[in-house]
């Protein structure tokens, strides 16, 4: 784990990001919409390469800390927080399904990204 978050850091990713938000900023009132948008985009993009990085470190660090390691924080933080990303980015409805949370949670999961935490969750209801 410690070389991947090692590797983050030296990216300097998270200072990138700043200096172009703040480049951003200055120029928002001048910019055409699609130059706002292609920033805003830009953004995104660089965020969620942050985010894969993160979940990599996350995966990584879970294997580590062994079998039940990390169970009580990947419930009580990471799935609330994921389960609360799928209810905006639907307009609060999960799928327009009756999912519960931790159905939801064990989806994103077998989607491969936690594939070492899945087995760390034996009581996962």
């Amino acid at each position: 784990m410690a070389s991947s978050l090692k590797k983050l850091i030296k990216a300097e990713s998270c200072r990138l990001m700043q200096e172009k938000l703040e480049s951003w900023s200055k120029d928002y009132e001048i910019n055409s919409c699609d130059q706002n948008l292609n920033q805003c985009c830009e953004l995104i993009e660089m965020t969620s390469m942050i985010q894969g990085q993160l979940f990599t470190i996350l995966n990584e660090t879970s294997q580590d800390g062994g079998h039940y390691a990390g169970v009580k924080t990947i419930k009580t933080r990471l799935l609330p927080w994921l389960g609360s990303w799928f209810s905006h980015a639907t307009s609060g409805r999960l799928f327009e399904t009756s999912l519960s949370l931790n159905q939801v949670g064990r989806k994103f999961i077998f989607k491969g990204i936690f594939k070492g935490i899945i087995e760390s969750l034996p009581h996962f209801a």
